[in-house]
C-alpha cells in the first residue's frame, strides 16, 4: 500500500514538473522558483555533506521534506532548503527575471560558510534551460584599500556566491595553515538590472564613495 502511495506521489510530481515545462514555454519570465527548481538537476547538492538524489528531490518538491532536507522558506522568487536534522547546511535558489525579452535566470547555491558554490541557469521563452557562466571573479585588489599590500605567504582568491540579497563575491585569503581571517575595505555585489548583472563595489565605510561597473 505504501509503495502504491509513493508511486502515485512520484507520478504527481512528474506531472507537476511537466506543467511548469509547458508554462515556461509560454512565458520564460513567468515561472516561479519551485517550478524552475523542478526542472533543474540536483547537482548543486553534490557540494554538501548530505547530497540529494533525483528521487529525494521529487519528495522535497511534493512533501516539502526529504530524508536530509526540508523546504525552509518559499516565495515566487526564492527557495531556501535547510539540512536535517541540525540545519547546518543551506542551499538557496533565487530568480532574476527579464520581462522585456521573456527569460529568467535561476541562481542556486550553497549559502553557509565562505567556501560557497553557485550555478546559474537560464530559461528562455521556449522553455529551454541551459547553464550559463557566473559573473567574472573580481580582482582581489577591489576588496582592499588603495595601495594595501597583502602579507607574504598569503594567496588570495574570490568566489561568486548566492545569499538572501542576491549575488556577491566572497574574498578568500589562504595561508600555509589554511584560510586566514583578514579584513577588507569593500564588499562586492552583482545587482540584477533587469537585463544583466552589474558589479557594485560597496565600501564598508559608509562615507567612502561607491561605484558600479556594468558587465
Amino acid at each position: 500500500m505504501r509503495h502504491c502511495v509513493w508511486i502515485s506521489a512520484l507520478l504527481g510530481v512528474c506531472m507537476f514538473a511537466l506543467s511548469f515545462t509547458i508554462a515556461g514555454a509560454e512565458q520564460g519570465a513567468g515561472i516561479n522558483a519551485k517550478g524552475f527548481f523542478a526542472l533543474l538537476p540536483p547537482s548543486i547538492f553534490e557540494n554538501t555533506v548530505e547530497g540529494l538524489s533525483e528521487t529525494e528531490k521529487q519528495r522535497l518538491l511534493v512533501d516539502g521534506q526529504a530524508e536530509f532536507w526540508q523546504l525552509a522558506d518559499e516565495t515566487d522568487d526564492v527557495l531556501v532548503f535547510s539540512s536535517l536534522p541540525f540545519h547546518d547546511s543551506t542551499v538557496a535558489l533565487r530568480l532574476f527575471r527579464n520581462t522585456a525579452d521573456n527569460f529568467c535566470i535561476a541562481a542556486i547555491g550553497t549559502t553557509d560558510g565562505p567556501l560557497c558554490t553557485m550555478e546559474l541557469w537560464r530559461m528562455d521563452n521556449s522553455g529551454r534551460i541551459v547553464p550559463i557562466d557566473a559573473p567574472a571573479e573580481p580582482d582581489i585588489r577591489e576588496f582592499l584599500e588603495p595601495g594595501r599590500l597583502l602579507p607574504d605567504g598569503i594567496n588570495p582568491s574570490a568566489l561568486i556566491c548566492l545569499d538572501t540579497d542576491g549575488v556577491r563575491a566572497q574574498p578568500l585569503f589562504w595561508s600555509s595553515r589554511g584560510l586566514a581571517d583578514m579584513s577588507v575595505a569593500n564588499d562586492i555585489r552583482y545587482q540584477w538590472t533587469g537585463t544583466a548583472f552589474e558589479k557594485q563595489i560597496l565600501p564598508k565605510n559608509p562615507a567612502a564613495p561607491r561605484y558600479s561597473i556594468s558587465k
